[in-house]
């Protein structure tokens, strides 16, 4: 304390040393400190720190290390903080801070970087004369800057690459490493719940916008050590964090491998979401069918993770990717799995009726109603002929004309806010369809029709493939009014044909559905979760065995059947009852 005294009364003049050069008094270049322009103090011109190359070393004063800053950073820019300081150090070293207002937390740089080394009580001690040009930036990553994340860099280009991700960096007099630490703390939103896969029961929990705060959700679900996150970098000019997840020993190493190769072929400037990339790495970018699952549900991906398949998550993007995708994984839900399967079988099965429905139904009204009226009862044909009778329009032009009304409020319910939207959507589609009918342009029985589809539509979970869905109901429609059912069935073949020619990653898009006991254990119905004790076949697992083959143990029936199949030498776990089943919510 009583140095401390003298120090601030300034009765003790400590030298100040730049590595590489003799001692100076402090008299000699107190004036220089942190007033040093661009074109001072530097042995280079400007015009040798313009023409550095792409991995440029760190020049060697910091004059030279600031103007090099600002040819890189700009040099009006607000948010670049770059700040000179004296390292308390024995003797005295000066040194740059950098930083971005906003990516970085000024709570974090204070204490970490100008606290520690400004007035920690340890600085004194160091002795900076012993030590060099290439090990002092070590030293205070060892010793001095107290960082949970830290490392040294030599190119002054990845320093500021770090710089732009929310780290903040410590240049030194001298040193030909920079010192680079955390400084993360910028805005962003919060853990909610889920906009676009809303449950009744289950959690409600939701990704954000924060890379490591999706990775810390999956982490908190999936408590393995075989769990594996590799990092990539995609965008020229964005940089755009990527983590690619899965279990190892789980996982087919070909699958990751195919994945990873796939999204470091990627060029591109700047990749905002994951939607991005999905179109960038399926099979058939040019499918309406979606061949990549997206959730912004942690419960569902870390599911999808314990199938065998791979996770994407984007930074910046809710939406994380599974891969590979198949048409049965886009109409089931969470809830199938965390309600009872008397309940969540019916529903499942509801879903795919419901798409069907949604997929033929104007198609098949307007092909009875122009070719085939003799299909119908005599009362139903008779109605339907009264109320097209005042309609001045065929059948075709009513459909199309309240398909596109349809679509029109629906679009415009999504696009306004939330309540707005749904006051929209409820009372444009009553107004319009009783406007409609009053006036005579459509038929009661189209409205019947087209709000029927509406519902159905509405109960595919996947958007995108309810939007696939909705894009091929209009082919549909004038095949049928052209060809009656012939091209109806025409068209319903065609999509047949394309669906069994999808893969996602090499696996068969249809595979889940061609099997008949899996199909009905857990594709188009769901079986009780006890029977599951196989994984999927469809991503090739390392590990195919879910669970033991007999969990209820406890019931006279199961325990006698486990202790009869364990006299008998057993034979593979899920062989009878559990082949190709899931039980996790998907």
């Amino acid at each position: 304390m009583r140095f401390l005294r003298r120090l601030v009364r300034g009765d003790v003049r400590r030298p100040r040393m730049i590595l590489g050069r003799p001692l100076l008094p402090l008299e000699e270049i107190a004036d220089g400190i942190g007033t040093a322009g661009p074109g001072d103090g530097d042995s280079k011109a400007p015009g040798d720190v313009d023409a550095a190359p792409p991995d440029s070393p760190i020049p060697d004063t910091l004059d030279g290390v600031e103007r090099r800053l600002r040819d890189l950073l700009g040099e009006g820019s607000p948010d670049v903080i770059i700040r000179r300081m004296v390292i308390w150090t024995n003797p005295e070293i000066e040194g740059v801070l950098l930083y971005i207002e906003g990516l970085a937390s000024r709570d974090i740089v204070n204490l970490v970087a100008l606290r520690s080394l400004m007035l920690a009580e340890r600085v004194p001690t160091l002795d900076a004369s012993a030590l060099s040009r290439d090990n002092i930036a070590s030293v205070f990553m060892t010793h001095i800057v107290p960082s949970g994340q830290i490392s040294v860099l030599s190119c002054i280009d990845k320093v500021v690459d770090h710089v732009l991700t929310g780290e903040a960096a410590l240049f030194i007099e001298g040193a030909r490493e920079c010192v680079v630490f955390e400084a993360k703390g910028w805005e962003h939103r919060g853990i909610e719940e889920p906009h676009t896969e809303k449950v009744v029961r289950g959690p409600r929990e939701g990704f954000s916008e924060l890379l490591r705060a999706n990775t810390a959700l999956v982490r908190r679900r999936l408590r393995t050590p075989d769990l594996r996150m590799d990092s990539m970098k995609v965008g020229r000019r964005s940089k755009t964090d990527i983590v690619i997840a899965y279990v190892e020993g789980l996982t087919n190493p070909r699958l990751v491998a195919t994945v990873s190769e796939r999204i470091d072929h990627i060029d591109t400037d700047i990749l905002p979401d994951s939607g991005l990339i999905e179109e960038f790495i399926e099979d058939y970018p040019y499918s309406p069918f979606p061949q990549m699952q997206y959730t912004e549900r942690p419960d569902r991906f870390c599911a999808g993770l314990s199938e065998g398949l791979v996770g994407i998550i984007v930074d910046g993007s809710p939406m994380a990717l599974l891969a590979p995708g198949n048409l049965a994984s886009f109409f089931q839900s969470p809830e199938d799995y965390y309600e009872r399967f008397p309940y969540g079988g019916p529903l499942r099965a509801l879903r795919y009726i419901a798409g069907i429905i949604a997929l033929v139904f104007p198609a098949l009204y307007v092909a009875i109603s122009l070719f085939h009226q003799e299909m119908l009862p005599t009362k139903l044909a008779l109605a339907i002929a009264g109320s097209h009778q005042p309609v001045p329009f065929p059948v075709l032009v009513e459909a199309l004309l309240m398909e596109v009304t349809l679509e029109l409020i629906r679009e415009s319910s999504v696009r306004l806010p939330d309540p707005v939207g749904q006051t929209m959507g409820f009372v444009g589609a009553l107004l319009l369809g009783d406007a409609a009918v009053s006036a005579g342009l459509v038929s009661p029985i189209m409205v019947i029709v087209v709000a029927v589809t509406g519902l159905a539509s509405f109960t595919i979970p996947h958007y995108p493939t309810g939007l696939a869905i909705r894009l091929l109901r209009f082919p549909l429609l004038f095949l049928s009014a052209g060809l009656g059912l012939f091209g109806l069935m025409a068209g319903l073949t065609a999509i047949a044909l394309h669906l069994g020619a999808l893969t996602s990653f090499g696996v068969p898009y249809l595979e889940p559905l061609m099997k008949p006991r899996p199909s009905l254990r857990d594709v188009v119905w769901r079986s009780p979760v006890f029977t599951f004790n196989k994984r999927p076949e469809y991503p090739e697992p390392l590990d195919q065995v879910r669970q033991k083959k007999f969990i209820r143990t406890w019931a006279p029936g199961v325990a006698e059947m486990a202790r009869k199949e364990s006299r008998e030498g057993g034979g593979e776990d899920g062989e009878k009852s559990g082949d190709g089943g899931r039980g996790a919510p998907r």
